[in-house]
């Protein structure tokens, strides 16, 4: 008799045999990412309102361009972030630049177009030639002044006879044009040679609130990233962002007023028409200086909050001291606010830069605009709190629907108090020595779980935690004099 594998113990008698029960390794908790950022924006080209992940600047500029007068680009300028997602939001009416390629009768056999919708697409210029041994031979240039693709050639090409599907297979891979039969035309004709002519047509209209509210309903994906912001801001697009959270309660927004004119007063004003319950919603304030392309501008906080929240672990308060060195890129603020101001932003929720002149430039508070609740009022108390929940939840779907037995419920408590035991040697998570008259953690896989509630398919899990706070509040006391005496005990 064979060798018989199986993991179903129900067969195992079946018969005289070796049986194999091969069992997997108990799942582990696998942190959740903390540090992926949203930009909606606008962008030379690129595909719109998808949700794209660039790793670095070079696959950014190939993807969506290094027009710097664009917003879009405008807002990475000078900074850097942990995982950066975009978002293209562009005129619903945009239209891509094409041409109609004739064959020598001359009739439409094919249609050359973009990649992508815009005016860039004009400048995209594509040749046929014969080709070097057989049919013929087209070349796609760039010939935009931020170009970064070289030209692409597709040489030895014949038409005649194929389908669409088949020119998608040999031109698809394309990075500037996409090539379509024209309809009614079975390709019965080779394209005419034709020297290098640039598309026509293509048209980027102005982008209107409307089209940042489709954009940024694309990001309403489950676990599309942490923080989003936007490069434009005005009262609808701010609206957009705040109603994001209704659809998609999983991350951070961040505001920002509309302009660097926009005074300290207003924009407290302003924040009260943003709260929620949660302290998902982070105004930021006072625009900060940075050059772009060998010239000083004004631009929004918004993306500079990105950049450190992307940057640093959850457990970092974004206003720490050593946070400095993210805003490197920026010469000043717009604002020189005075204590006062300091205070009155705190209170009214928002998050505010200061030009500190022994650090640099840093965020004084690090608050969402959630105020009601003293336990909800910290940024870095929200990203941990979605940090240990998220990566929770992701390690429990390993155990959906298993057979809820004391041994399955026990080995899901080993698991958290394994990994939080983690946290706490990585310096994340304080352990129970860091609290006086009680304890940091509380993994409980039993007490809320009843005969009744296990047979209606429950398994409740209770995890209470501690978090390290900030020291926000520093106090030093000072007894300093000529008359001062310290004895041994005072």
């Amino acid at each position: 008799m064979g060798i018989f594998r199986s993991t179903n113990p129900t067969v195992w008698d079946d018969v005289d045999g070796i049986i194999i029960n091969e069992q997997s390794p108990a799942a582990n908790i696998q942190g959740a990412a903390a540090n992926t950022a949203i930009l909606v924006g606008q962008f030379e080209r690129g595909p719109v309102n998808e949700l794209t992940t660039v790793g670095s600047i070079g696959e950014f500029q190939e993807i969506f361009g290094a027009d710097n007068d664009f917003s879009g680009n405008k807002q990475l300028k000078n900074k850097a972030f942990g995982v950066l997602k975009i978002i293209r939001a562009a005129a619903a009416a945009d239209v891509a630049a094409t041409y109609a390629v004739v064959d020598d009768d001359p009739e439409t056999v094919l249609n050359i177009s973009a990649k992508y919708s815009g005016l860039y697409g004009n400048s995209l210029q594509f040749k046929i030639e014969d080709g070097t041994v057989s049919g013929k031979k087209y070349t796609f240039h760039d010939d935009n002044s931020t170009a970064v693709y070289p030209d692409e050639v597709y040489d030895n090409i014949t038409i005649v006879g194929k389908t669409q599907a088949q020119l998608n297979e040999i031109f698809g891979g394309s990075n500037l044009m996409s090539v379509t039969i024209q309809a009614g035309q079975a390709t019965a004709e080779e394209p005419a040679n034709i020297a290098f002519t640039n598309l026509a047509s293509g048209t980027g209209g102005t982008v209107a609130d409307s089209d940042y509210q489709t954009a940024i309903a694309i990001a309403e994906q489950t676990s599309a990233g942490n923080v989003l912001w936007t490069d434009k801001y005005n009262t609808a697009i701010r609206g957009y962002l705040k109603t994001h959270l209704v659809n998609a309660p999983d991350k951070m927004v961040i505001l920002a007023p509309d302009s660097e004119t926009e005074t300290l007063a207003n924009t407290i004003t302003d924040a009260d028409t943003y709260r929620d319950t949660d302290g998902r919603i982070i105004y930021a304030f006072n625009h900060l200086k940075t050059n772009i392309g060998g010239v000083d501008v004004w631009q929004s906080p918004a993306p500079w909050v990105a950049s450190i929240i992307s940057l640093t672990s959850p457990h970092i308060d974004p206003a720490f001291a050593e946070n400095v060195k993210y805003t490197l890129g920026a010469s000043t603020t717009y604002n020189k606010l005075n204590r006062a101001n300091f205070v009155s932003a705190k209170n009214a929720g928002l998050a505010c830069f200061e030009v500190d002149a022994d650090l640099g430039i840093k965020l004084v508070s690090g608050v969402v605009t959630q105020i009601s609740n003293s336990s909800k009022l910290t940024i870095l108390r929200r990203r941990m709190a979605d940090y240990l929940q998220d990566s929770i939840a992701g390690f429990l779907k390993n155990y959906q629907n298993a057979p809820n037995t004391a041994s399955n419920r026990a080995d899901v408590k080993a698991a958290i108090l394994a990994w939080d035991n983690g946290l706490i040697r990585d310096g994340i998570l304080p352990a129970d020595s860091e609290v006086s008259g009680g304890l940091a953690r509380q993994v409980d896989s039993e007490s809320l779980n009843t005969d009744v509630s296990i047979g209606l398919g429950y398994f409740k899990l209770l995890y209470k935690r501690r978090i390290f706070s900030a020291m926000r509040y520093i106090v030093l006391t000072a007894e300093i004099g000529e008359t001062v005496v310290v004895t041994e005990g005072a």
